[in-house]
């Protein structure tokens, strides 16, 4: 039999189970009253309990090929100097170009980038942008973190200054400085493995470095159709021809500076409080809400009947602050329990639990299996914002209604960080939030749980 079967009376299980399936169609303030009108002995109540919070900086957080090459310099009050540095790595011709040896030099070479995330309090802006090549290659089997950086060549490529507008869909501009040099490369390229090899060893890749008049950062997805490098030629018979490379691996380097702002002296993977008692969050730059639920252990040991059944509660974020423009909130987030030296709790390591917050249907199964207590059903509550509101309600139901039955040990389960939801299912998944720069603040009473419960009067 499970640990948690063996925690958990069916009795209270089914009663959850209905309460749970009567909740899906019921005002959440109505539910039970129906069930106990003619019952003085049992009360439907509503509370709500203001969570603690510290921030967290994590390290070493996972920016290797996330969805987004960003670039950029961003400074503001609440959070500091942001900058951010992209490296890129090239990826050579598939097939050989077969450039004629009667042509004796390109046209021109454009690099071209497709917009895909925008972060800054407004556009339209001028952004300064350097363009310099690599001196090192980037390894293609290598995770690259926030922290990362590779040797680059003093001299720039280019140099220029655009406006960009969140309209825009491309950039491009010319690589004149090269252009001479990649046609004399690709003129005798050949895509056997020496051929490759010699390319990128002339090539080794790329890094954008923004300056900071534009006070924003850019965003690139690297692996649509529109990014890429083009060479073009024109042979005698008039007609022009190009040649396209692509991109490979890439990584950004993250480095915030919190000087001046509440969260100077923040230090990694060290319990911080803001004096205003703030929680802060940004993904990229690894600041995480650590969420302590003793408020809630209070709420269940000041209760005298002995018995609480939770109906249905929620773990609240509302009044979202610190956004501007197109500084915006995560889409989505999830909860990873932690501890006080704020190491993620990993399944099958420590204790017979998922890294995370599971939904109630998880629980529930859970509690049937005789094998693994999950096994490989695991599902992370996900909280997700409210678009309209700028809020997240997350429901917890069973979670709470667990810990307050004693089947899941509070040590365990008293903290969690709260994490940008990365796409990815799995425990080392809270480093890899690294794929753009959406953040928010809280002010204390703005993060809570909101809780309709039955008991005894």
């Amino acid at each position: 039999m499970s640990w948690l079967t063996k925690q958990i009376s069916s009795i209270i299980l089914f009663g959850l189970m209905i309460l749970s399936a009567l909740f899906s169609c019921e005002d959440p303030s109505r539910l039970g009253i129906d069930l106990i009108d003619d019952d003085d002995d049992l009360a439907v109540l509503f509370t709500e309990i203001e969570l603690d919070s510290k921030v967290v900086q994590l390290d070493s957080i996972n920016t290797t090929n996330r969805g987004t090459m960003m670039t950029g310099d961003h400074t503001d009050s609440d959070f500091g100097n942001l900058k951010v540095q992209s490296y890129l790595r090239l990826l050579p011709p598939s097939t050989n170009p077969n450039i004629p040896e009667n042509v004796l030099e390109a046209d021109s070479v454009k690099m071209d980038l497709r917009f895909n995330y925008f972060f800054g309090q407004s556009f339209p802006v001028p952004h300064q942008l350097s363009v310099h090549k690599l001196s090192e290659q980037l390894e293609t089997n290598f995770t690259y973190y926030s922290f990362n950086s590779t040797p680059f060549e003093p001299v720039s490529v280019i140099d220029t200054t655009f406006i960009v507008s969140e309209p825009d869909t491309l950039l491009s501009f010319d690589l004149e400085a090269i252009k001479d040099e990649l046609f004399l490369a690709l003129k005798d390229y050949k895509t056997d493995s020496a051929g490759v090899a010699d390319f990128l060893e002339q090539f080794k890749g790329m890094t954008l470095i923004s300056g900071p008049t534009s006070n924003a950062v850019l965003g690139f997805n690297i692996a649509s159709n529109e990014s890429n490098i083009t060479l073009y030629y024109t042979t005698n018979d008039s007609i022009v021809n190009s040649v396209r490379i692509t991109y490979s691996t890439y990584y950004n380097q993250i480095s915030p500076d919190f000087a001046g702002t509440e969260l100077d002296g923040i230090e990694l993977l060290t319990d911080f409080s803001p004096v205003s008692g703030k929680s802060y969050l940004q993904t990229g730059t690894g600041l995480a809400p650590k969420v302590n639920f003793q408020p809630f252990f209070d709420f269940i040991d000041n209760d005298t009947t002995g018995i609480i059944v939770i109906n249905r509660a929620e773990l609240v974020m509302d009044n979202l602050q610190g956004l501007a423009g197109s500084i915006v909130p995560p889409l989505q987030m999830s909860f990873y329990f932690t501890n006080e030296a704020n190491e993620t709790i990993i399944v099958g390591e420590q204790v017979e639990l998922p890294a995370t917050i599971q939904t109630d249907a998880v629980y529930i199964a859970a509690s049937r299996n005789n094998l693994d207590p999950f096994n490989a059903n695991v599902r992370s509550v996900q909280a997700r914002l409210d678009t309209l509101n700028i809020q997240y309600q997350t429901e917890v139901t069973l979670f709470l209604q667990l810990i307050a039955d004693g089947a899941l040990s509070r040590n365990v389960v008293d903290k969690v960080f709260t994490i940008p939801f990365s796409f990815v299912e799995v425990p080392t998944s809270v480093r890899d939030n690294g794929r753009n720069l959406d953040r928010f603040i809280l002010e204390p009473d703005n993060l809570r749980l909101e809780i309709f419960y039955t008991r005894r009067r």
